[in-house]
């Protein structure tokens, strides 16, 4: 047998042309053929040539096949099929058109990422729009994932207050697909203000952390920390008399402090959220979180405080922190600047740097209790502010006197005079008792009194 000089395929002896690729082959000479390669024994074998016209009409070429034992070639395995790509990859969705547990259908898509997607749903029956979070069907392979989600979805179902986002369902389909049935948001959220807004006053900064408080106080009350609070999660809306209504979103990774936190899996819960896992967004992690400590919510009071920096100043407290690492150890160590001297134009009171600064302690107990001390506290200078009252309470009775700044390493206390503050007028001269005088004056007045009369008894007698 002979061969093609050109693609190597073989030829009969008196062939003028390759019949897998048309090469001509040279005309004989002294009764051999130019060009042609004699094939090695035991080589395989084509089918007869002269296939040209069977490729024209598309007809693919003819297998090679080997030619008995003495050709010496394994047999190759036969190629398995690849594995067909996730619906979430192949831009086809099952779920639309679907009516989900008997009750929601899937409208259309909002949003996916990497473990589920979110629809716009209806509910059966009432007509109600609502969200529906659903846990893509391959990612329930993923035990720990699979158990976050369901956890998602129990601790949803007991938060009632108005400033988290109300659920209406969590249940699984026939094909065993988890879903979230949730009120459907509008708005925007607190990370599109950042873009859009920031640096932002500090009474609307206020105005939005003291409506969080409330959601995060439920939640610490039942003993769950949401863990990951960050712009994302904030949501605005526009609601009657508030232009900014705040719903807190995503309790994925909420830990629950208490074994028996939240429906019958308090064991499974405990393990998911062990001592040792640094969940969560790494910018808002409080030092305790880092460092895979455990957690109570005071570890949500820090996350707030970045917030509160972030919302006045339009920046992170550490912007010189690049890459995780340094970010770390900027948490853990260092004292972020104030804010009003990263935004001396916004003035910002000396009282709110140090609400946000009390936030940002290092150790639990430098910061707030509770929620419900923070609101507070953010509630008494809102309405102090709008009253008209001084931003800082008391006012002295003497001009102040010029201070050295803070140590940057140390924290002041909550009641300080504002750098920008006006200077107070003296106090009025002592006048007769026709005058009203507080009784602390007047004790202040005897004891002055006093000691002058002793003082010109003692001169007297000295010069007698």
């Amino acid at each position: 047998m002979n061969r093609c000089p050109k693609c190597d395929a073989e030829l009969m002896s008196d062939a003028r042309f390759c019949g897998v690729c048309g090469h001509r082959i040279a005309a004989k000479a002294g009764g051999k053929r130019k060009d042609i390669v004699k094939a090695p024994p035991g080589a395989p074998t084509l089918a007869p040539p002269n296939r040209a016209a069977d490729l024209i009409a598309g007809e693919p070429p003819p297998a090679v096949r080997p030619q008995g034992k003495k050709a010496g070639m394994p047999k190759s395995a036969p190629a398995s099929a690849p594995e067909p790509l996730p619906s979430y990859l192949t831009g086809e969705d099952p779920y639309l058109g679907a009516l989900l547990g008997g009750r929601f259908e899937v409208i259309d898509k909002l949003g996916e990422g990497g473990f589920g997607a979110v629809y716009r749903g209806r509910q059966s029956g009432t007509g109600r729009e609502v969200a529906l979070k659903l846990l893509h069907p391959e990612m329930t392979r993923d035990d720990n994932v699979l158990a976050r989600f369901r956890r998602e979805g129990e601790v949803l179902c007991q938060l009632r207050d108005a400033h988290t986002i109300t659920t209406y369902d969590f249940d699984q389909t026939d094909d065993g697909s988890l879903f979230i049935a949730m009120e459907l948001l509008s708005g925007r959220s607190l990370h599109d203000v950042f873009q859009d807004e920031a640096p932002i006053h500090w009474q609307r900064m206020l105005g939005i952390v003291v409506q969080m408080c409330s959601s995060l106080q439920e939640a610490h009350s039942l003993g769950i920390v949401h863990r990951d609070l960050k712009p994302e999660n904030i949501h605005l809306e526009q609601r009657f008399g508030n232009p900014e209504y705040v719903k807190i979103l995503d309790f994925g990774i909420a830990k629950v402090m208490r074994g028996d936190g939240v429906g019958k899996e308090g064991q499974q819960i405990q393990q998911l959220t062990a001592t040792g896992q640094t969940l969560g967004t790494l910018e808002y992690m409080s030092p305790e979180q880092l460092m895979g400590k455990e957690l109570d919510g005071r570890s949500d009071i820090y996350a707030v405080g970045v917030l509160c920096y972030e919302m006045m100043t339009g920046r992170l407290p550490f912007p010189d922190a690049i890459g995780p690492a340094a970010q770390i150890a900027a948490q853990l160590k260092k004292t972020p600047q104030r804010p009003s001297e990263v935004r001396p134009e916004m003035e910002i009171p000396a009282e709110v740097d140090e609400i946000v600064l009390k936030c940002l302690g290092k150790r639990p107990p430098d910061r707030y209790d509770d929620m419900e001390q923070l609101r507070g506290i953010g509630v008494d200078l809102l309405e102090r502010h709008e009253h008209g009252q001084a931003v800082t309470p008391g006012t002295p009775t003497a001009p102040p006197r010029a201070q050295e700044p803070p140590h940057p390493e140390a924290e002041a206390p909550l009641n300080v005079v504002p750098a920008h503050s006006e200077a107070v007028q003296p106090a009025e001269p002592w006048s007769p008792p026709d005058t009203p005088a507080s009784s602390s004056n007047l004790l202040y007045v005897i004891i002055a009194i006093a000691v002058a009369l002793a003082a010109g008894v003692g001169a007297f007698f000295a010069l007698q």
